[in-house]
């Protein structure tokens, strides 16, 4: 017979085992789910051989406000513990421009939101176009003030508030008038590519830029329709977290000031942002947070944008292309310790699940990719040097409809002497996905590269 205290003992470990399990650390190369999500990737290589050219593209671009009539949460920091906005600093919008050929149509959709709802029913978007779930892009601005209310689980609860169907409806009700009224709008047009320097604005937050590298780069498609207007979708790497938890107004934070800069503008009729490799980015500014460090980010960079966007040329196209690519991934593995994890299904129970798939959007030589995560201005400059033919010309996007937390670079994994947010918190999915990115992204450009 057991004693008492063997069978408390007993209980305990059973317990533990029940709750937490030792880290995989196994090589990317002896996992399954790595060769299957190349060889998703692999199974459209035959597809793009085809042609995607057909007649001079159209496009057409139109905003919805997602400023909500009712009573809504803030979504972007913990520390608000689920307050309701006050008031309004500046609009919140989903943005949408639509691509068409006459061959094939696709639809860039950006919101001003923390990320896009992993939950958003995009099928029931695109019933009322002529559009396949293949056809929608999606990125955020990852603004950490806007509304909340539509993140399911517990850590929705905690970013973003208090669930309310009624939000997830706003967003989705808002994202189709904008798309359709973007499709009526659509003629035919000239699309440039432009890539301004612009370091001055951007910082490593994970590990300092003594150590650590950031991706500088502002990145601009410039749009000029034959009946004289003009548009501009852009990224940049730094997170748009200028306001900090106490702010409980509604703001777009930087982003939204800085489009709003440009669409004052008699070259610029409509700006949209979508937010590049946030991953382990930062705002550089010389104010700490709020109103005046908005000011100096948004214009700074509107100046470079201004300057760049008046010398930058365009040129009629006719290649459109878009896919999403379903992925797959190590188990989750939220760690609580250097090598032992919360068990997935846990993990699961608390988070929710999300879908996993990494988009692109292939416009002339112009290739956008999306991807599902923070994803870290540390992998942007690899993954751009791989480009061989010297013609693509690329932007990297995060949040795209999915979200699977952050994507670091590998080597600061196990470190400790760091800001382990990134790496431990919101590192979801265990080791190595840097790595595993950098080639599932650097894949998707080989297959670009052969049309």
């Amino acid at each position: 017979m057991f004693n008492k205290y063997t069978v408390t003992i007993l209980s305990l470990f059973s317990f533990l085992l029940i709750i937490f399990k030792p880290l995989d650390r196994s090589p990317l190369e002896g996992k399954r789910y790595y060769y299957n999500s190349l060889e998703n990737i692999d199974e459209i290589r035959s597809d793009m051989t085809n042609s995607y050219n057909g007649d001079t593209i159209k496009v057409g671009w139109s905003k919805e406000s997602l400023i909500p009539k009712e009573p809504t949460p803030l979504a972007g920091y913990g520390a608000r513990k689920g307050a309701y906005y006050e008031g309004i600093n500046d609009s919140i919008f989903v943005k949408a421009v639509v691509f068409d050929n006459n061959q094939s149509n696709a639809a860039y959709v950006s919101m001003d939101l923390l990320i896009v709802p992993p939950n958003l029913d995009q099928n029931k978007i695109l019933n009322s176009l002529s559009f396949k779930i293949d056809n929608l892009y999606l990125t955020a601005s990852h603004t950490h003030s806007s509304i909340g209310g539509y993140l399911t689980g517990l850590a929705g609860k905690i970013f973003g508030g208090e669930y309310d169907e009624k939000v997830l409806e706003l967003i989705s009700r808002k994202t189709i008038d904008a798309l359709e009224n973007a499709y009526r709008k659509r003629e035919k047009s000239k699309i440039g590519y432009g890539k301004i320097y612009a370091a001055d604005y951007v910082t490593n937050r994970l590990v300092g830029d003594s150590i650590g590298t950031y991706d500088p780069f502002i990145r601009i498609l410039k749009i000029n329709t034959e009946s004289g207007k003009n548009s501009i979708i852009f990224s940049y790497a730094a997170h748009a977290t200028c306001y900090g938890h106490k702010q409980k107004n509604l703001s777009g934070d930087y982003p939204g000031k800085l489009t709003s800069l440009l669409e004052k503008t008699n070259e610029i009729d409509f700006a949209v942002y979508g937010a590049g490799a946030v991953g382990s980015m930062s705002p550089r500014t010389r104010s700490n947070e709020g109103i005046k460090r908005i000011q100096e980010i948004s214009t700074g960079l509107f100046e470079k944008i201004y300057d760049g966007f008046r010398i930058m040329g365009a040129k009629y196209e006719t290649k459109l292309i878009s896919k999403k690519i379903d992925i797959e991934l190590r188990e989750e593995s939220y760690r609580v310790s250097s090598n032992v994890i919360i068990r997935p299904w846990i993990f699961k129970l608390l988070v929710g699940k999300s879908p996993k798939y990494i988009s692109f959007l292939r416009i002339g030589d112009n290739l956008l990719i999306s991807t599902p995560c923070d994803f870290s201005g540390e992998l942007s400059s690899p993954i751009e040097e791989s480009i061989s033919n010297n013609k693509l010309n690329l932007m990297i996007n995060s949040f795209n409809g999915g979200y699977i937390g952050y994507i670091t670079k590998d080597e600061w994994y196990d470190r400790l002497d760091i800001n382990t947010y990134e790496t431990y918190t919101m590192n979801w999915h265990g080791p190595y996905n840097g790595a595993f990115f950098i080639r599932l992204l650097n894949k998707i450009i080989e297959i670009n590269e052969i049309i």
